[in-house]
């Protein structure tokens, strides 16, 4: 089949277009013909089109050019407020598919007053020309759910959810494990330095652990952020200054070496307002290594996590129940690395690739 993904860019440095690019890799190498619509084709920053359907329109001039040319089976929207050049595209047989990723699968939640009410009367729009909605976790699924009940909506969707989970690109995270004896003992996260990615609740939870540690932090931040200082006043308190490291942004070979040498990953990730976690890639890229996993309840992790055999869903805010799951595969090493290798195999770009091909199947038979 011929498929546009319309994403932002294919860097791989944001959710977005790390699932764009591995999405492409794995359509790619099923054999099937995919042009990347971005940026460098005219499109402008994606939030730029939440709540204006002006520059909604003159994009989809340009990416109608792009339709006509190519002519695709299937164009499939990888970024959400894309989408808002769904009502003003030229398709002829093309089917549409949108991506229900995490907050941004209901647009009108990112904004108030006059402008969400306009966005809420031009959101059936939207749905109403699209042949399928892709959603990344069970929570995004009743999240969209919700919000498109809210505005009466849900008849244009009823039939097109499909849930498709997220997947990690195999050749870059080969799934293998090296038996370790580290003392301390290696807990690990990846994500950037944000009130969401629950880093203060990890480090609360961490006063209470038993075993020995050090929890090394990778993610980019900015020196004198005030969560950056929050973080340091916390280690500060508790002592941590010689356990609990901000390492900032690594590269990928840097990476791997942390995954490597890591007996825990440690996310726990917290709802800020209506920004959610939708389902947390990084968790599959741990589990390759063999790694086990802890991340939060009521967010998409749930779908990332297979609760006491990959690791563990808990209550991010419950410091000493964390601390217990922490001590149980740490010290009693509950959860076994072959069910977290495993896991990561299962949930492949290749597995990801014969998902989405059955769809597209399903969409143009």
């Amino acid at each position: 089949m011929k498929i546009i993904l319309v994403t932002d860019h294919i860097k791989g440095d944001t959710g977005w277009s790390r699932y764009a690019r591995d999405l492409a890799t794995g359509l790619s190498d099923k054999g099937h013909e995919v042009r990347i619509v971005q940026r460098e084709d005219g499109l402008v920053d994606p939030l730029k089109y939440v709540a204006n359907p002006v520059q909604a329109f003159f994009s989809a001039l340009k990416v109608n050019k792009i339709i006509a040319d190519f002519k695709p089976d299937i164009i499939q929207f990888v970024v959400e407020p894309y989408g808002t050049m769904i009502p003003f595209l030229k398709l002829g047989k093309t089917k549409i598919v949108l991506n229900a990723h995490s907050t941004f699968a209901y647009l009108p939640i990112l904004v108030k007053g006059i402008k969400r009410k306009l966005l809420e009367l031009y959101t059936p729009f939207m749905y109403k020309k699209l042949h399928a909605v892709i959603a990344l976790s069970e929570f995004t699924k009743k999240h969209f759910i919700t919000h498109m009940t809210s505005i009466n909506a849900m008849k244009y969707v009823e039939n097109k959810i499909f849930l498709v989970g997220g997947a990690i690109d195999l050749k870059v995270f080969p799934p293998h494990h090296t038996p370790k004896e580290n003392n301390p003992k290696k807990i690990i996260m990846v994500g950037m330095i944000k009130p969401r990615k629950g880093i203060l609740e990890s480090i609360n939870a961490l006063e209470f652990v038993k075993t020995d540690f050090v929890y090394n932090i990778v993610g980019s931040f900015k020196e004198g952020d005030g969560y950056v200082e929050v973080l340091r006043k916390r280690i500060q308190e508790l002592g941590f200054e010689k356990k609990v490291f901000l390492l900032g942004r690594q590269d990928h070979a840097q990476l791997q070496a942390l995954y490597e040498e890591s007996d825990l990953f440690l996310m726990l990730s917290t709802n800020n307002g209506a920004d959610f976690e939708g389902y947390g890639l990084v968790y599959l890229e741990a589990n390759s290594y063999g790694v086990p996993c802890i991340g939060p309840n009521d967010s998409g992790v749930s779908d990332a996590i297979v609760d006491g055999k990959t690791g563990y869903i808990v209550d991010q805010f419950d410091s000493r129940l964390v601390a217990e799951k922490i001590d149980a595969i740490l010290q009693s090493k509950t959860i076994s690395p072959d069910d977290c290798l495993d896991w990561a195999r299962k949930n492949s770009i290749e597995h990801q690739a014969e998902q989405f091909t059955k769809i597209y199947s399903t969409l143009t038979a």
